[in-house]
């Protein structure tokens, strides 16, 4: 009578293979963190792209640059990283109030889009999210959840801003940079890199 053999994995085999597994990991899981960055930081830039083409266009219909109060400088920063800024942004470039409402009247002409044309939708995935996890309608933030971001405008009309992060001049008549949040861990980035 035949005696049956059964075929199994040594000890060793599968410590083995349990070692390649780990290093395997130990050397993707880094790189699927900095590709996820990456992918982040390239849907933001996306983001500020779709703001300065919704301002080009409000420049395009009123002859004017929204957020500017003075010709007088060089260029103008406009900062997004208040709540009060924030709304004014988001009636401006989308005719209506940040919750979807209609802009009363005295609103719109404040903020220069008297006809309250929608220049940009604003999605959800474009507002901050608080620390209860609720969408916050009134503050804009990037993929990162970073509030600290910035249009830069041209307030003088000669084709150049002077934004912060830039070592010189930018010809260009209005551009965005988002400065770095360490608490978040959310990186800065510009788009004119």
């Amino acid at each position: 009578m035949k005696k049956e053999t059964t075929q199994a994995f040594t000890l060793i085999e599968l410590l083995m293979v349990i070692a390649i597994i780990g290093i395997l990991a130990g050397i993707l899981i880094p790189t699927v963190g900095a590709v996820r960055k990456q992918a982040n930081v390239a849907a933001s830039k996306s983001q500020l792209s779709n703001y300065v083409t919704a301002i080009q266009m409000f420049k395009g219909e009123y002859g004017f640059f929204p957020f500017v109060d003075t010709a007088s400088s060089d260029s103008e920063t406009f900062a997004l990283n208040t709540t009060g800024k924030c709304t004014v942004f988001i009636q401006t470039l989308s005719g209506r109030e940040p919750d979807g409402g209609v802009i009363e009247t005295p609103t719109a002409r404040s903020t220069g889009n008297r006809k309250k044309i929608a220049f940009h939708s604003f999605s959800e995935s474009e507002f901050f999210i608080n620390d209860s996890d609720v969408v916050s309608l009134d503050q804009i933030s990037d993929r990162f959840n970073n509030i600290e971001i910035f249009i830069e405008l041209d307030a003088d009309g000669d084709g150049f801003v002077d934004p912060d992060p830039a070592t010189k001049k930018l010809r260009t008549s209005i551009t965005a940079y988002v400065e770095e949040d360490e608490d978040l861990g959310a990186p800065a980035y510009t788009l004119w890199d």
